[in-house]
């Protein structure tokens, strides 16, 4: 799409780490038409050169094996690649969403998880709630959301849930929920268009912040 899209990524997490967070993670889609190996090794020897922990969640461009091939994830082969991070105080849950929904046994692992950190937060590449990003939302939404909505509000708290997979930054509140999708690295979708609509903006992420004083806050950087 005449994106140098290493650049842009290099770019970010350049900018990121000048603000010295604690991890950082990233929410999928490594590759683009078709998943290549070498790729994703690249990415991580990019990442490696961070300094802080890294944690990563498979987008539907991605391929599981090989991501885990690369980061020696836990898990085996086609298996989701799920699990709870934790980053001083804080509880993550990753979640799997590669084929575009997420499964009857991650939602049953989901469960027991947030028995036992209820106040995590949801890592995963589908937003599991419409965004107002048009094409998005009717073309490539996260289908069979019933099960995963149910386990994630049932107890009623306020859960931060963070996402790729948009091209756009968003940010919608649906019961208890608060949904952040991160702007990208690679391009952006125009969220007004019924079709498929590339946007010019620079490349972008998320820092989530929890001051000393107290309270949450989620900051978008844009990186020109």
């Amino acid at each position: 799409m005449g994106l140098d899209v290493n650049a842009r990524l290099d770019r970010v997490l350049d900018h990121a780490m000048s603000l010295a967070p604690e991890a950082v993670f990233l929410t999928g889609d490594f590759c683009a038409a078709e998943p290549i190996q070498e790729i994703f090794h690249q990415l991580r020897a990019r990442l490696d050169l961070l300094g802080v922990p890294f944690y990563v969640t498979p987008g539907n461009h991605d391929d599981r094996q090989m991501l885990r091939n690369a980061f020696f994830l836990e898990g085996h082969n086609y298996e989701p690649v799920k699990g709870l991070v934790r980053v001083k105080d804080k509880d993550f849950i990753f979640l799997d969403s590669l084929p575009g929904l997420v499964d009857d046994d991650q939602v049953t692992w989901l469960t027991a998880a947030l028995e036992k950190s209820p106040e995590a937060a949801i890592v995963i590449h589908h937003p599991p709630v419409p965004m107002g990003v048009v094409f998005m939302d009717n073309s490539y939404p996260l289908r069979q959301t019933d099960a995963l909505l149910a386990a994630l509000t049932a107890d009623g708290r306020p859960r931060s849930v963070f996402c790729g997979h948009y091209h756009s930054y968003r940010m919608t509140k649906w019961k208890n929920l608060e949904v952040h999708v991160c702007p990208p690295t690679s391009f952006y979708i125009n969220p007004n268009q019924q079709e498929f609509q590339q946007d010019t903006l620079p490349p972008g992420y998320l820092m989530l912040e929890w001051p000393d004083e107290g309270g949450f806050r989620v900051v978008p950087h844009y990186v020109g």
